[in-house]
């Protein structure tokens, strides 16, 4: 390889890895507006389309995912994500569907770890946020809600 090309491709890797490490995370997160749910559709490689409705102003969304599993969100009539939901076959990325409020989720998660035995269900609050979590089998099924946006008339049992 010539000396003038090496540096050409060292430059052109150096430009993707920017990129790439730069680029902003498109998804739709705990709290947060849904516009961005079809970046979900796209980093997750799946499909998304709008589930049933739970009650009229409450919109669902749902991706699904070749293998089986699928991820919904729950928006306010504002536009909001309130609630999501998944039922996975890999440990889903909480960090990526909590967002601001994953610091909270890791506080209190790390708190109920220090209790002996092991743990195949959880359920935390944390302030405003509440997770609920379980596997079994390679099997992963969860959701997490906002207290203070959840729709008026809709109950958190709903949201699976």
């Amino acid at each position: 390889m010539t000396s003038r090309v090496m540096p050409r491709r060292i430059a052109a890797l150096a430009c993707t890895a920017v990129a790439l490490l730069g680029a902003p995370a498109a998804h739709a997160v705990l709290g947060e507006d849904a516009s961005s749910i079809a970046g979900d559709e796209q980093r997750l490689g799946g499909v998304r389309r709008q589930a049933m409705a739970l009650r009229a102003p409450v919109q669902t969304y749902e991706i699904a995912l070749a293998d089986g599993s699928s991820i919904r969100q729950f928006v306010t009539p504002g536009g909001v994500v309130f609630a999501v939901a998944w039922s996975t076959r890999f440990k889903p990325n909480l960090d990526a569907l909590l967002g601001v409020h994953a610091a909270g989720y890791a506080a209190a998660a790390s708190e109920a770890m220090r209790a002996p035995g092991i743990k195949r269900s959880v359920a935390l609050a944390h302030g405003d946020l509440v997770v609920q979590s379980s596997m079994h089998l390679n099997t992963y099924v969860g959701m997490a809600y906002l207290r203070s946006l959840v729709p008026q008339g809709i109950t958190v049992d709903v949201l699976r």
